[in-house]
């Protein structure tokens, strides 16, 4: 199969590659390759790969998701894909990560976010449930490369930030496979399992990650249809790519097999024009296909066959797609989502209906992003008299900005941006925006030199660049505000 793929992975400059295929059932390692050339000894042909820790970027965002479903969220939950800056364990130094594509999506299902592999709502996530919690989840998910302390790798651990071993990644995601139970895997052949086990998650988290990553349609907004992570049978999948465009990972499993292929360079060259979708996507097809066709055989017979059986503590109900509620005979667009049997959902409160036709009511951390969005009525972000409870303390907040003349609420002063090594600069920007007690239009300058223009309620996007910077916002009345930065 390698070997069928080697022109393509010449053109993206990888020299190496590394795949394991598990047994679900047993835990033994069916199959094994450490480099992919084992007599190029001019590019570590000898190297085990397969354990070798790597980077491996959004590979990792499943298990902050089971984490979350552990602890109360669902399929249905909405997610926030929003600008948004987060504290890190350095004084002073904000994390702002953005979407592979530096699109920002509002409220999205975590179904949609999973599969779509957003870093934005994986990384809110992640600062919901913990990063000491989620580094012990996954050590006991069976990773032992974690090193250092939660601190040390920060909110960029959910984006896969630390470096892991395939075959122990490979393990872990085995574990969705089971229901939950994670074994320890072997190279000697056996009837049935006789390590270590224990169980990681519940069977209905297991079978909400599984439904989530074998859904073609919930990751087609981002990675397209009719690709190599779709098969005759049902696949559970997930890619990622690292920092730097080092390393390219696809892991996935049937019910049988549990297949993991890492594509990269030894040496840490960097891959040209490759991802997890292009450089070990291909590769993984083939070791699944084969896989599975040694293990259960036909592989047609298996096509309406669950990977993981549902649960009885797991319902369907209709959601707004919107918000994640019960939808109400209002909103525009809906589905039957997996939610939890013992919690009931409360009514879509986003979308009423007006004189005018459909009225969206935006929560307030979603409205300068609603207030940029074309297909979105300026009513429906500013309305702010429908749900006056809920709103209460934004529209605190808003009385308190309005009280200065002009006011800059982003980028807050004082604080440093790092810039992400894993996503091209043209799709890091720092956003800039400003509260004026005046309507009309405010200029944007960057140390003096102007960078924008744009009306009080909505933004302007400055690329980023290294260094300190002074933000200065000025109104049609003449009124300045100014906010130093720091860009790493």
């Amino acid at each position: 199969v390698i070997e069928s793929h080697r022109s393509a992975l010449q053109r993206h400059g990888a020299g190496n590659v590394a795949v394991v295929v598990l047994d679900n059932a047993t835990g033994e390692w069916l199959a094994w390759e450490g480099s992919g050339r084992y007599e190029d000894a001019a590019r570590g042909g000898t190297i085990n790969g397969a354990v070798a820790p790597r980077q491996p970027g959004s590979a990792l965002k499943p298990f902050t998701y089971a984490l979350a479903f552990e602890e109360g969220f669902t399929p249905a939950s909405v997610l926030a894909d929003i600008p948004s800056s987060f504290p890190t364990a350095e004084e002073g130094i904000v994390y702002s990560p953005r979407n592979y594509d530096g699109r920002f999506r509002g409220p999205l299902l975590a179904r949609a976010a999973l599969a779509g592999s957003e870093n934005v709502p994986a990384v809110a996530l992640a600062s919901e449930v913990g990063i000491a919690k989620l580094l012990r989840f996954l050590t006991r998910a069976g990773l032992t490369t974690f090193e250092k302390t939660a601190s040390h790798y920060g909110l960029g651990l959910t984006l896969g930030n630390a470096e892991v071993r395939l075959d122990e990644l490979t393990a872990a995601y085995s574990t969705f496979a089971r229901g939950g139970e994670w074994i320890q895997p072997t190279y000697l052949l056996r009837p049935k399992p006789a390590g270590e086990s224990r169980r990681i998650v519940s069977q209905r988290t297991a079978f909400w990650i599984t439904d989530i990553l074998s859904d073609a349609e919930a990751r087609e907004y981002v990675f397209g249809r009719g690709g190599s992570l779709e098969f005759p049978f049902p696949v559970a999948v997930k890619t990622g790519t690292s920092q730097a465009y080092h390393d390219n990972w696809t892991v996935g499993y049937s019910r049988h097999v549990t297949v993991g292929v890492w594509v990269g360079n030894f040496d840490r060259t960097p891959l040209r024009n490759s991802s997890g979708v292009t450089g070990a996507a291909p590769i993984f097809h083939g070791v699944m296909l084969a896989a599975e066709r040694r293990v259960a055989g036909d592989v047609a017979a298996h096509g309406g066959e669950r990977i993981v059986e549902m649960t009885g503590s797991s319902v369907q109900r209709e959601i707004c797609t919107v918000s994640g509620l019960s939808a109400n005979p209002w909103c525009p667009t809906r589905r039957q989502e997996w939610t939890a049997a013992e919690r009931s959902l409360l009514p879509c409160s986003w979308h009423h209906r007006s004189d005018e036709g459909l009225l969206t009511i935006w929560p307030p951390e979603y409205r300068a992003w609603a207030g940029v969005q074309p297909d979105v009525r300026r009513d429906d972000v500013r309305r702010d008299d429908v749900r006056r409870a809920d709103v209460r303390r934004a529209d605190v907040r808003r009385a308190d900005l309005l009280s200065a003349a002009l006011t800059i609420v982003s980028p807050a002063g004082g604080a440093t941006y790092l810039i992400d090594p894993t996503l091209r600069r043209e799709f890091q920007t720092l956003t800039l925006r400003a509260v004026s007690a005046s309507r009309g239009r405010i200029e944007w300058s960057v140390n003096g030199r102007a960078v924008g223009a744009a009306d009080s309620d909505r933004k302007v996007e400055w690329p980023l660049s290294p260094g300190r910077h002074q933000i200065t916002a000025r109104d049609q009345a003449g009124h300045t505000a100014a906010a130093v930065i720091v860009v790493r």
